[in-house]
């Protein structure tokens, strides 16, 4: 019934409250058994509110809520509560950046990459659409770097208030990672920071000595500090939504070029970072003339759209977790062609698809008909729908290319034959559609047929 082929976990919580925390234990535990399912787990607690606690942890885990209160009573069976629980959550429908290994699909190629690179002191840029899981794999890479004894830190630029944010954050995260390592025994005497990591200075003084202090934690670590950054583009003045603060965040983080170009192995700092545009590393100069000090600091990786098989693993994991199988390739290959492996569109059809199983079906095998009703859904949210975000985001950032896709997408042939003449031309009019995953390389044909579908039904 529930396709599952391993041992299933089972937690047996005595507390009255089951604290988020432990979710993160289990999940520890189901990655070292290879004896257990990784993705389907069981609770039995007192705890009324754990249905609430695991629902919010859709897409990253299946996990059945058994309420130790009903035992003995006349409440549905283990079987019927994973019935239940199962068909009653969707995984599919998750857009919130993956925390939790058992959620993380595929990237195999790209983790070793970044890996190696890091394993080497060479800093790595991930640039890719929104919604193709830059995040996730950040997320992914710092979680299994924090867990083998790295000192990491995570900053995400968008949740910063102003560049001494930043200096302060990144300051105090490396106390903490010192701490965690090291314990709290020969700890160097900073000039910013209290015996208790805190601020102790004003932001003036701690702008003259954050970097002095940095480096003296990153030698007290021994190793070299991975300074882990989100939405990096948001730094570049030219191309940035932060105003006045994109010019000051920038000269912070030029600062650190010192540290992160640093020869030792043991010493320095490597960045890991993602965003969608890659000019900060790219250009060599900013708009004002001025030289641009990032410029090529990091190595760039650009991000597609997942692999056919990825997209595969994903697509039946995640079905398994709710009771629903996806068997027929027809269903796969639809999948694919329609959405190109993006991870979101993909999703989100399955999603749309999985709206026409009755109520408590268990097993519901996914169909074609199903896949291609949710593809041609267009309300709001639909994957027709986000995939027309897809390109408009895409032309926040490279405006030119963006056109040109439309030209040579276009329902209007005058268009596309324009379009096409412009590119043969000159085919790094659109140098970015490739790597990004919106065109098969070295082609002008879409990957991800929503998109071009999109276009279309806009011309008409």
């Amino acid at each position: 019934m529930f396709d599952a082929h391993l041992e299933i976990q089972l937690v047996y919580v005595e507390y009255d409250e089951v604290e988020p925390r432990l979710l993160e234990l289990i999940q520890r535990k189901l990655v070292a058994n290879a004896r257990v399912d990784n993705g389907l787990f069981m609770v039995a607690s007192l705890d009324p509110n754990v249905e609430r606690l695991l629902r919010r942890r859709r897409g990253e885990f299946a996990a059945v809520d058994l309420p130790l209160g009903d035992l003995g009573s006349s409440a549905p069976d283990v079987r019927q509560r994973m019935a239940t629980v199962l068909t009653s959550v969707d995984h599919y429908d998750m857009t919130t950046p993956v925390h939790d290994p058992g959620g993380f699909f595929g990237r195999t190629q790209e983790l070793q990459q970044i890996v190696s690179a890091i394993e080497h002191g060479q800093s790595v840029g991930v640039f890719g659409l929104r919604k193709t899981g830059k995040t996730s794999l950040l997320n992914y890479i710092a979680g299994r770097r924090g867990d083998a004894g790295r000192p990491t830190v995570w900053v995400d630029i968008s949740g910063l208030a102003d560049a001494d944010d930043f200096r302060i954050r990144v300051l105090e995260k490396t106390w903490e990672r010192l701490i965690d390592l090291n314990g709290e025994g020969d700890l160097p005497r900073l000039r910013t920071l209290n015996k208790n990591g805190e601020l102790k200075v004003s932001l003036e003084l701690m702008r003259v000595h954050w970097l002095r202090d940095l480096e003296l934690l990153s030698k007290s670590l021994k190793m070299r500090l991975e300074i882990f950054i989100d939405e990096i583009d948001q730094l570049h003045p030219d191309r940035s939504f932060l105003g006045p603060a994109a010019h000051d965040l920038l000269i912070a983080l030029t600062q650190l070029r010192g540290m992160i170009q640093s020869p030792g192995r043991d010493e320095g700092m490597v960045l890991i970072c993602a965003g969608v545009d890659p000019a900060l590393f790219e250009r060599p100069l900013l708009s004002t003339g001025a030289d641009n000090l990032l410029y090529k600091l990091v190595r760039l990786m650009f991000l597609a759209p997942l692999t056919r098989e990825e997209m595969q693993e994903m697509v039946r994991d995640l079905g398994r977790r709710m009771g629903v199988r996806v068997r027929d390739y027809k269903v796969l290959d639809f999948l694919y062609e329609e959405y190109g492996g993006h991870a979101l569109l993909t999703r989100k059809a399955c999603s749309l698809a999985c709206k026409q199983r009755a109520p408590n079906e268990i097993p519901w095998h996914m169909s074609l008909t199903s896949v291609q009703s949710a593809a041609g859904e267009k309300s709001q949210g639909a994957p027709f729908q986000q995939a027309s975000q897809i390109l408009d985001s895409f032309g926040e950032w490279f405006p030119e290319e963006a056109g040109l896709l439309r030209e040579l997408w276009s329902g209007n042939p005058d268009e596309r034959e324009l379009g096409r003449m412009l590119y043969e031309e000159e085919p790094r009019r659109i140098e970015h559609a490739g790597p990004y995953g919106l065109v098969i390389t070295n082609t002008t044909a879409p990957r991800i047929r929503a998109i071009e579908r999109a276009v279309r039904g806009a011309d008409t």
